[in-house]
């Protein structure tokens, strides 16, 4: 029997129907039993999937998440999702030599520490190093900390949320379609202040997100202040007991919202995690230090394979930066 090969005619748009096969792959994997990253969870590929247009090449050890932008040009995998760690380099030798076969460069990236253990460990294809990317670490959260905001290093959110409290007649509860339209509003008004992010392809994850709540077992809370929504979270809890955060969003024009909805969502749905993940920074220097101010307690590390010298010069630049504390 020859093996199982990655060819264009295997690829498949991924669905809602594939929540099942993401499942049951990382759930039988000791790859991901304590998986405390996001992206490869079938909620966020899905989600973003509205946006991204993520495809999947289905193999007899799992499968591979491909992102076919310009060709040649940002086409990236994630890590292969196997459902045996031994097949891990294997697979990731499969994705190496459909990129030569398709003569551009390879490049994956979300890659997990115990990943990159693997790769490093075998000489996979010779020519592809491994880089760690800080713009793409996830930040990891005590949730008795953000459900409590106790302590002097987050004196000042409490100091935020208490006078959100006094200030304001709020509610905070739970989302259903009526608030659809206006929940989005919200999130339309956002992306017309927030240039530097993709706030196009957001819009399009939060919808598909609020549309399949229930299929994805998503939480999903507003903040109202005098019967308005002002603010929002949509998450869910991963099958390592990690609280994901997938979207926030909240008018800052009620002092201590973001505060608020951050503080109510962790106390009703994950005080009893191992950790909140809030995501990634994007590289992005406002988002870094929004995210620092709440004193992560670890960090989701994550590193890119790759053999083209446009990334590689990219991730060596932004370690310089992150040395030199910028």
């Amino acid at each position: 029997m020859l093996p199982d090969v990655i060819s264009d005619d295997k690829f498949t748009p991924v669905t809602i129907d594939d929540m099942g096969l993401f499942r049951d792959i990382l759930s039988s994997c000791d790859l991901y039993k304590n998986l405390e990253a996001s992206e490869i969870t079938f909620e966020s590929v899905y989600c973003w999937g509205a946006a991204d247009n993520p495809k999947k090449c289905v193999l007899d050890e799992g499968m591979v998440i491909f992102y076919e932008h310009e060709f040649g040009k940002d086409n990236v995998f994630y890590p292969p999702l196997v459902r045996k760690s031994e097949d891990f380099i294997p697979v990731l030798n499969k994705i190496v030599d459909y990129c030569r076969e398709k003569n551009f460069g390879v490049y994956i990236e979300r890659l997990t520490k115990n990943m990159v253990g693997l790769a490093e460990s075998k000489d996979v294809c010779g020519q592809c190093c491994v880089f760690p990317r800080r713009s793409d670490c996830e930040y990891l959260y005590n949730p008795v900390e953000l459900a409590t905001f106790s302590g002097q290093k987050l004196k000042n959110k409490r100091n935020f949320l208490n006078g959100f409290m006094d200030r304001y007649d709020y509610e905070f509860v739970s989302y259903d379609e009526s608030m659809r339209e206006e929940l989005l509003q919200l999130v339309k008004v956002w992306g017309k202040t927030h240039n530097e992010l993709d706030a196009g392809g957001e819009y399009k994850a939060i919808v598909r997100a609020l549309d399949n709540i229930k299929k994805l077992n998503l939480f999903c809370d507003v903040l109202k202040v005098d019967g308005k929504i002002i603010a929002f979270e949509i998450g869910f809890i991963n099958q390592a007991n990690v609280g994901v955060v997938m979207f926030e969003k909240a008018n800052t024009d009620y002092r201590g919202s973001f505060q608020a909805v951050n503080n109510f969502f962790v106390k009703k749905h994950f005080t009893g995690c191992k950790y909140v993940n809030r995501q990634e920074d994007l590289g992005i220097p406002g988002l870094r230090e929004a995210k620092m101010s709440y004193h992560p307690v670890a960090f989701s590390e994550k590193f890119i394979y790759t053999d083209r010298p446009d990334i590689i010069a990219a991730a060596e630049a932004e370690q310089e930066k992150f040395a030199a504390g910028e």
